[in-house]
């Protein structure tokens, strides 16, 4: 399982990040951070 979430964090962020953690702070924290990184001027 550890590895598969290491692939998934990778992968896509924010699923790694809910799969940890949850919905809460952190998630909605880190959806933030990756579309700044994608859609960055």
């Amino acid at each position: 399982m550890d590895f598969l979430r290491i692939i998934i964090a990778i992968l896509l962020p924010p699923l790694g990040v809910f799969l940890q953690v949850g919905i809460g702070k952190h998630f909605w924290i880190n959806i933030l951070l990756t579309l700044l990184a994608i859609f960055r001027a």
